[in-house]
């Protein structure tokens, strides 16, 4: 059995689940995947916090210390773009296989990033950026490499879904229904990025990297949030037969590709407009498969855990990743060598 010590980027929310995941998963792991994961390092903002499932002495709060020398994989799970893209450009240079949940990071240096991968022929992984435990990589990835996908449509921001639940069921206003997102720990303290579209503009653009092969600068996606949505506008849809969800979008058009995030109303029979609390959903249009759709969890640690696991695995295992180059309208999936087991 294979021991792969892991440089753990962050121990916050989905990090501590992972950590959780890891141990659990233990013995499954090891039977199903010959393999044992095991911590080497592990980076946080306070090392005064008491870190459940952590020795004291693997953790570090001095980035450039992040990444030891005997390490085999590097999960970042900081978020933010600094100092995520520095250690992820480090860990790639060094030829370690990187997985992460980070989707402003992809967002934003995805096309660099995975250039980088592909050229010097590392796993980057990132399964659990879009979606939570919803295998939608892997799909568009695997189930899907003979098809062209004509659209991609998603309910993609969990604290969204979870307000906008609770404010068509229970006519909360949306202060109140925050605070209830808030209070189940499904809305950040400062759920900007969410409210204001901007977290699910994110996801769309990775999502669009792997449906159509092209990273599109999140500032040409069209974004408006749900700030404006009141619960008499939700009952009032209700009474048409329809119901509101913020719905990111991403189709081919005669000018390129179309990307826009937004609330819609939805018919009551559309597979989206079932989609609700912290539910995500995808719905896949190709051309020769038509709609396909997935759902499941899509906020909180333990579906994003449960996708950064799956990733390790998929990494450790054969080398494969999602690699999306540059300026291709096809995805080329980066391979090593060999690959760690």
């Amino acid at each position: 059995m294979r021991r792969v010590r892991i440089a753990l980027l962050g121990c916050g929310t989905v990090g501590g689940g992972l950590v959780r995941l890891l141990e659990r998963s233990r013995a499954r792991l090891a039977a199903s995947h010959d393999v044992e994961f095991a911590l080497a390092r592990v980076l946080v903002r306070d090392l005064a916090r008491r870190r459940e499932g952590v020795e004291q002495g693997l953790l570090t709060a001095c980035v450039d210390s992040a990444i030891p020398e005997r390490c085999d994989v590097v999960v970042e799970l900081l978020g933010g773009i600094e100092p995520a893209r520095s250690l992820v450009d480090r860990a790639l240079a060094r030829g370690l296989p990187v997985v992460t949940a980070n989707k402003a990071l992809l967002a934003q240096h995805g096309a660099r990033l995975s250039a980088d991968a592909a050229a010097r022929a590392v796993p980057l992984g990132f399964e659990g950026s879009v979606c939570g435990g919803v295998p939608i990589v892997r799909a568009l990835r695997d189930g899907l490499a003979g098809d062209s996908v004509a659209s991609v449509t998603g309910v993609l921001n969990g604290t969204c879904n979870v307000m906008l639940t609770l404010m068509d069921r229970d006519g909360a206003s949306l202060e109140t229904a925050l605070r209830s997102a808030q209070a189940a720990g499904f809305a950040e303290a400062d759920p900007s990025l969410d409210i204001d579209g901007w977290d699910a503009a994110q996801k769309l653009v990775v999502l669009t990297a792997l449906a159509f092969g092209e990273w599109v600068p999140v500032a040409d996606v069209r974004v408006r949030g749900i700030r404006d949505v009141t619960p008499a506008r939700l009952a009032e849809a209700r009474s048409r037969g329809r119901v509101l969800r913020l719905v990111a979008t991403a189709e081919r058009c005669a000018g390129g590709l179309a990307l826009a995030v937004e609330p819609r109303e939805l018919p009551l029979d559309h597979p989206l407009a079932t989609v609700s609390m912290e539910q995500n959903a995808v719905l896949i249009r190709g051309d020769e498969v038509g709609e396909l759709l997935f759902q499941g969890r899509g906020a909180g640690a333990g579906p994003t855990a449960s996708a950064v696991l799956a990733d390790l695995c998929e990494v450790v295992r054969t080398g494969r990743s999602a690699v999306v180059t540059r300026g291709s309208t096809r995805i080329s999936w980066g391979q090593r060598a060999a690959p760690l087991l």
